[in-house]
C-alpha cells in the first residue's frame, strides 16, 4: 500500500495527478474538495508567420507531458487508497508523521535516521582501488612528529618563537634537497650520527696537583646535542647572511665529509682513549 503524508497530497496537485484522476477523485473523496486542475492558458507573441509553429510545439510538449504523468488504472486505486487512509488518520486526531510514516510491523519511525540513510552517500569501490587498498595495508603509517627534528627546532628556537625555527629548519632542509636529492630528514638523521662523538671528556679535581681527565659516555639525544651545537659553529664562518642558508649549506658539507666538525670529533676520540683508564665502570 502506498503510503503518504501532507507532502504526498502536495505532490498530487502539484504534478497534475489529480488531472489524471479527473472526476473520480471529485467524486470519491467525500469532504475534501479535490477540483481538476484547469489547463494552462499559453500566450505568445511573435513576429510574421511563427505563431503556428510555436502553438505546435507548445501543443506536442502538453503532450508529451501528459503521457509521461499518465496514470493506469491501478495506479488510480493506489491514489484513491492512500487519500483515503489520509483522511481517516486526519480526522482520528492531530497529524503524526513518525507514526504515519512507519511500516506496517512497526508502531513509530525516526525520521531523521531514515533521512540520513537514503541521503548517506553509497560508495562502491572499483577492483583498481580494491587492489590499492590490500597494497596499502601492510605500509606503516609515518609518525605525525619526528623526534629528531622536534629535538633540532627546540634547539634553533629562541625566545620561544617555535614556528621561526620550524620556518629556519625548513628552509634548511629544502637547501639540502636541492643539492643532494635525497630525503632531507634522513640526510640530516645520518650527518648528524656520523658527526657526533661517542663520548666527552671532563676534568675532575683530586685534591692534588694534577685534576684527572675521564671519558664519560653519552646517549643519543646527547651526542646529537653536540654534532649540532658544532654545525652551528661551523655555519656561523659561511660567508651568506642568511641563517637557513648557512644551515643547509653546513650540512651537505657534513653529509660529505668536509665539515670542521669532524677534527673536533676526532680530538675528543683520542683524548677519550687517551685517559681510558680513569673510565668508572661501577
Amino acid at each position: 500500500m502506498l503510503r503518504t503524508g501532507r507532502s504526498g497530497l502536495r505532490y498530487v496537485q502539484s504534478y497534475g495527478l489529480v488531472n489524471a484522476l479527473g472526476n473520480r477523485v471529485a467524486g470519491r473523496v467525500g469532504s475534501m474538495s479535490l477540483r481538476p486542475i484547469a489547463p494552462v492558458q499559453v500566450r505568445m507573441q511573435s513576429q510574421g508567420g511563427n505563431v503556428e509553429s510555436n502553438i505546435s510545439q507548445t501543443e506536442q510538449a502538453s503532450a508529451q507531458e501528459q503521457e509521461q504523468y499518465r496514470l493506469s488504472d491501478e495506479q488510480v486505486d493506489e491514489w484513491m487508497n492512500a487519500i483515503r487512509n489520509l483522511e481517516e488518520e486526519f480526522s482520528q486526531g492531530e497529524y503524526n508523521p513518525a507514526t504515519s510514516l512507519a511500516p506496517e510491523n512497526q508502531s513509530r519511525v525516526n525520521i531523521l535516521e531514515k533521512a540520513m540513510e537514503l541521503n548517506k552517500p553509497k560508495f562502491e569501490p572499483t577492483a583498481e582501488q580494491v587492489e590499492e587498498w590490500e597494497r596499502l595495508k601492510t605500509v606503516p603509517i609515518p609518525k605525525r612528529e619526528d623526534k629528531t627534528l622536534q629535538h633540532v627546532t627546540n634547539m634553533i628556537m629562541r625566545h620561544g618563537k617555535k614556528e621561526r625555527a620550524q620556518k629556519i629548519l625548513s628552509r634548511a632542509l629544502y637547501i639540502v634537497f636541492c643539492q643532494t636529492r635525497k630525503d632531507p630528514v634522513k640526510v640530516l638523521k645520518e650527518s648528524l650520527d656520523v658527526l657526533a662523538p661517542l663520548m666527552l671528556v671532563k676534568t675532575f679535581k683530586t685534591g692534588v696537583a694534577k685534576a684527572t681527565v675521564v671519558p664519560v659516555p653519552l646517549n643519543q639525544r646527547q651526542r646529537f646535542r653536540v654534532a649540532w651545537k658544532w654545525i652551528v659553529e661551523s655555519s656561523a664562518k659561511r660567508s651568506s647572511s642568511d641563517f637557513a642558508v648557512r644551515l643547509g649549506e653546513e650540512l651537505v658539507a657534513v653529509y660529505k665529509g668536509n665539515s670542521s666538525g669532524f677534527e673536533k670529533r676526532d680530538s675528543i676520540h683520542k683524548t677519550a682513549i687517551a685517559h681510558r683508564a680513569y673510565i668508572n665502570l661501577k
